[in-house]
């Protein structure tokens, strides 16, 4: 599909929303559990061992990774051609309602960036050994289709609202992680990592109720809870637990936040196995990110239990104060919120992965993935295939199609090569197929993606060749 003669505006802010839909649930590339050729594979099950004797990660490029999910709507739902032109499904010539029919009851849009700072690995025998600094950011946003659906057309489908899905989660964080790896015997090899956390930002939510009523006269009602560290936030407490929003202050300070990184501590674990059934059958399985951290350096739980009911806005002739003013004011009376200070703990999203391969000659093989990731009470699946693809020592690929946030149109690509020391790798477990293009400044975007990741890496690797002929008949090193 070629789009031209786009006016430059609406192009530029496509390109912006574009750009910012390349985000990401802690993800890990599906397309890469199964690939050769690539060290940081053990960072999807840890009984993984990678096949050169040793490894050298280069400084923030070892690897960089994000993934964006958006489980209701792509880039094309949102703005479209209509003849010579692009508009967006606000417009008054578009058709709001097929907007909201891509949406499901709970929906939600998710983030994540990963960048590791150091990567190294060494084999000692059966033993292998990894060590990983990373910074990792991860975000999500659900919300309910009533949100959405009250915010477009008011009241015109209903009288009664619920919003109560709608929740927020942000954390970004530093990870140490250190691995180990053993091949017990000719058909096991199992794993373990340990990882030690430092929590930088954290903003939570958990919203029991929020719905709106609108009969004959509108009732709120908001039963909420929210937990925020952010170094530099100000929210002044009272001491009854109040405070007025009004009062809220942010002062950035650098030296704060590095210091609220080592107060913010968590521990994580992950475990993982490899076993042979026959010389071509093998199967796996992995548990990533059994972890969690408590946030202690300027913590505020804040909770809300309100409920209104608006008949109007009263007007009273002897009263000299502005009416409005006088109605934000009940509002902000009845909609108080309180706060508390003590230190809390959050989870990270907890993946299980369980897979086999079948070899079908020494260069190629075939692999099923199953991905469930478990997160606030709410389980997620994922179905991978792969074909696994080695011509030489020295290059290899991976053809992945993928089930995941109920699109069924998500072919991945693995690349690994190594050329002497230099040892490059690229995975996508979606790999966008449909793209619009405008003519003049050949800007191009993947409009009809839902689903974005890309995962990247630069290593040094040393003594492959020796470990090969060591290891060749050892079927469950990678």
């Amino acid at each position: 599909m070629v789009i031209r003669n786009h006016k430059s505006n609406i192009l530029f802010l496509a390109g912006l929303i574009s750009i910012f839909f390349v985000q990401a649930s802690g993800q890990e590339s599906n397309t890469m559990y199964f690939m050769k050729g690539v060290p940081q594979s053990y960072q999807l099950n840890p009984a993984t061992q990678p096949c050169c004797r040793e490894f050298l990660g280069f400084p923030a490029a070892c690897p960089i990774q994000f993934y964006f999910e958006n489980s209701a709507f792509s880039l094309e739902d949102i703005i479209f051609p209509a003849g010579d032109s692009l508009i967006s499904f606000l417009h008054p010539d578009a058709d709001k309602n097929d907007f909201l029919d891509n949406l499901a009851a709970v929906n939600h849009m998710q983030l994540y960036i990963s960048s590791n700072l150091l990567s190294v690995g060494a084999r000692s025998n059966e033993m292998y050994y990894t060590f990983d600094i990373a910074e990792k950011i991860y975000s999500r946003l659900m919300y309910n289709d009533d949100l959405v659906d009250f915010v477009l057309t008011g009241n015109k489908r209903g009288e009664r609202f619920d919003f109560s899905n709608t929740n927020v989660d942000l954390t970004s964080y530093l990870e140490f992680a250190t691995g180990i790896s053993r091949i017990v015997n000719e058909r096991l090899t199992v794993g373990a990592r340990l990882k030690l956390l430092y929590g930088q930002v954290n903003i939570s939510s958990n919203n029991k109720e929020i719905s709106l009523i609108t009969e004959e006269d509108w009732t709120i009602n908001s039963n909420l809870d929210m937990r925020i560290c952010i170094p530099g936030l100000k929210i002044p407490v009272d001491e009854n637990g109040e405070f007025d929003l009004d009062t809220v202050d942010f002062e950035f300070d650098a030296l704060e936040i590095g210091q609220a990184a080592f107060s913010n501590m968590g521990l994580g674990l992950d475990l993982g196995m490899h076993y042979a059934l026959t010389d071509k059958i093998r199967i796996s399985a992995s548990l990533i990110d059994l972890a969690g951290i408590r946030w202690s350096a300027n913590p505020y739980s804040i909770r809300q239990d309100a409920s209104y009911v608006y008949r109007g806005i009263e007007y009273d002739p002897s009263d000299s104060t502005d009416m409005m003013d006088n109605f934000l004011d009940s509002l902000k009376s009845v909609f108080s919120f309180t706060a508390a200070t003590d230190p809390y703990y959050t989870l990270l999203p907890v993946k299980l992965f369980v897979g086999g391969t079948y070899q079908i000659i020494d260069q190629i093989g075939i692999g099923i993935l199953s991905r469930t990731e478990y997160y606030k009470k709410k389980l997620r699946e994922q179905l991978t295939l792969s074909v696994n693809f080695t011509p030489c020592r020295m290059l290899a690929f991976s053809f992945s199609y993928t089930i995941m946030n109920n699109t069924y149109n998500n072919i991945g690509l693995g690349l690994s090569t190594r050329l002497g020391p230099f040892s490059f790798y690229l995975v996508t477990d979606n790999l966008p197929t449909a793209y619009a293009t405008e003519q003049s400044g050949n800007m191009i975007i993947p409009y009809r993606a839902s689903v974005l990741n890309l995962r990247l890496g630069l290593n040094l690797v040393f003594g492959c060749r020796e470990v090969k002929k060591k290891l060749r008949d050892l079927p469950l090193v990678y």
